[in-house]
């Protein structure tokens, strides 16, 4: 169990009257100043605006609890079951399949910010949403990311035009979830789009650095902190060398079908943030076995990269975002909306989708860091063959070119050119298939017959007869 000592949303010990007398027990009381993980007594909560998330019972919580003024309400649909309120969110998601799911993975990861913070690392990462205007994207991004005051209206929270110290304020005030910022625009006016772009870079770098403002308070020097996640909305890509780490840029490449997006807009509001609310409830109900978890797979994490060419700021939002969707999908099967199966299934498929962008992230950081040599091939193939990625038949007599990518035929897994590049490709999309088979005849993975780096499999079905096949030493495969 992990203990929490004086958690800095606020505790105050009071007493309920006649303190020095021995009959009038001592009461503790807390003052809830902020949003988000706060310790009452021995017990875990999240405040949520107006709203407190608690294990225990409303009724046995809220007389130990003050919340200080702030202009948050979580406003939820009760009638709204959880597994409607899945299945409408999954419907939300999958408008976009290109920015949807990272979207939610960067909301979870403000979520449980408090976790992360416990295992030693915090999302410090600006999520850029870039595409061509009227693509919607000013409607749908904040609709998927908006916890709070829902019932009032959906929208972005500022924009670039407002000053960089209300920009600051804004984000300050939102601990434990997700700003959006609006609108990084092409205009005529080259002085209005070069302060905008002045103000962003700014911005990236107080987010990632988590160092805001400082102001005096009588004789106390104060720094402002950012506790929240944050999103900016663009119609084009901005970043000096120094700054790109320090987002992940999503490209909008396909309009927002605007008819499903209005129809949840003005007919269920509140169904994104009732989402959130039930998964909130999870969070809290686990938070201890959650941390625990992230701090574990932190620590594999660090190990397994500890020479990677990748720049240490994208790995860290490939480790966050990855295991925000992680704890994303183990809600959602915790809660019985999806099978443990098809949780897998959607883990890989995210995986892949995160890890070309962490990619293309670093490529425009610095593209000459990356070559062929600094990736190992024959671990991304075993990765594939473990994770059952390729196709294979049964038997040569069953093989099918249209069908199958291979087989295993004398302990090799044997696959076609074309196959095996396409799979890889997922992963790494300028990814060179002459580079792959180099990298594997160097480290001997490859079956070579008379210098020859293909076999020829002359026992295929008489419809297919003989192919030639790359074939890769299984026991390399199992280790």
């Amino acid at each position: 169990m992990m203990k929490w000592d004086n958690y800095e949303n606020g505790t105050h010990l009071t007493c309920n009257g006649g303190c020095e007398s021995n009959e009038v027990p001592m009461m503790e009381h807390y003052v809830l100043e902020k949003l988000g993980i706060a310790q009452v007594g021995d017990e875990v909560v999240f405040r949520a605006g107006d709203r407190v998330i608690s294990r225990s019972p409303a009724a046995e919580i809220e007389p130990k609890i003050e919340l200080r003024q702030l202009p948050f309400r979580l406003d939820i649909d009760t009638n709204l079951p959880a597994d409607q309120a899945f299945k409408g969110m999954r419907k939300l998601i999958c408008l976009s399949p290109e920015i949807g799911r990272i979207l939610i993975a960067h909301v979870i990861s403000g979520f449980i910010r408090a976790a992360f913070r416990k295992a030693g690392l915090i999302p410090r990462t600006v999520l850029v949403v870039k595409g061509e205007s009227g693509m919607l994207k000013s409607h749908y991004v904040p609709h998927i990311t908006q916890l709070y005051n829902r019932a009032d209206e959906i929208r972005c929270d500022t924009r670039f035009n407002s000053t960089q110290r209300f920009i600051e304020d804004t984000i300050s005030e939102h601990d434990e979830c997700t700003v959006v910022i609006d609108d990084l625009h092409t205009t005529g006016v080259k002085s209005i789009k070069r302060t905008n772009e002045v103000t962003a870079e700014e911005m990236i770098r107080r987010i990632s650095d988590d160092i805001g403002r400082g102001h005096k308070e009588g004789e106390s020097a104060i720094q402002q902190k950012f506790g929240g996640n944050v999103v900016f909305i663009g119609e084009y890509i901005i970043g000096k060398e120094s700054t790109v780490p320090r987002v992940l840029i999503v490209n909008l490449t396909k309009k927002i079908d605007g008819v499903i997006l209005d129809e949840y807009q003005r007919k269920q509001p509140l169904l994104v943030s009732t989402f959130y609310y039930y998964f909130l409830q999870w969070y809290v109900e686990y938070f201890e076995d959650i941390c625990k978890w992230i701090d574990e797979r932190l620590t594999k994490f660090r190990k397994a990269t500890v020479s990677s060419y990748m720049h240490g700021r994208l790995l860290d939002t490939q480790f966050y975002l990855q295991t925000s969707y992680m704890i994303f999908l183990e809600f959602c099967k915790d809660s019985k909306f999806i099978s443990e199966e098809d949780a897998l299934d959607e883990y890989d498929s995210f995986g892949e989708q995160l890890h070309r962008l962490i990619l293309e992230q670093q490529n425009r950081y610095r593209p000459s860091k990356v070559t062929a040599k600094d990736i190992d091939y024959l671990k991304l193939v075993r990765k594939f063959y473990k994770k059952g990625k390729f196709r294979l038949a049964d038997s040569a007599d069953t093989f099918q070119p249209e069908k199958h990518d291979g087989l295993i035929y004398y302990e090799c897994l044997c696959l076609r050119r074309e196959k095996l590049e396409k799979r890889l490709r997922k992963i790494y999309p300028e990814i060179e298939i002459n580079d792959v088979i180099n990298g594997l005849v160097e480290k001997k993975a490859l079956k070579l017959v008379r210098e020859k780096r293909t076999v020829k499999i002359s026992t295929l079905n008489k419809g297919v007869g003989s192919m030639r096949f790359y074939a890769i030493w299984l026991y390399l495969l199992e280790k």
